[in-house]
């Protein structure tokens, strides 16, 4: 099984950022709010949990992962709900430019992966993962 994970260090860091502003928020409703009322413990549990999603960075959502296993190509990417799953040998073509990389499957369908907003050494490491592991 081979795998490339990439990830943006400085959306890493925002949402780290975030997510200590966000349980700094919580620390100073201790001192601001009464917690005998009811209010208070809702805005202290919705807190609690925007800061465990920006310190998850929204549960590994923001992740983008190319595993290629068993002649299947998975492909979770930050902009997609749900995994990808190719079959390899149904890969025509994988073409990329500045915006997306391109895989053209033999059928006809189009997968798109944005990398427009991707430095060019994670963007050329997933084209590198791609062709090793697809032959094209």
């Amino acid at each position: 099984m081979n795998q490339l994970v990439l990830r943006d260090k400085a959306q890493e860091y925002m949402f780290r950022f975030l997510g200590g502003l966000t349980l700094l928020g919580v620390g100073l409703q201790l001192f601001n709010h009464s917690p005998k009322k009811a209010v208070f413990w809702i805005l202290v549990g919705v807190f609690i949990l925007a800061a465990v999603l920006f310190f998850t960075m929204l549960l590994g959502t923001l992740i983008n992962r190319l595993t290629a296993d068993r002649g299947i190509l998975t492909i979770r990417w930050h902009t997609k709900i749900f995994k990808k799953h190719l079959r390899i040998d149904q890969i025509a073509e994988i073409t990329d430019d500045r915006r997306y990389i391109r895989i053209i499957m033999k059928d006809g369908r189009t997968v798109r992966l944005p990398v427009r907003l991707m430095e060019s050494d994670k963007r050329n490491a997933a084209r590198r993962f791609l062709k090793e592991n697809t032959g094209l």
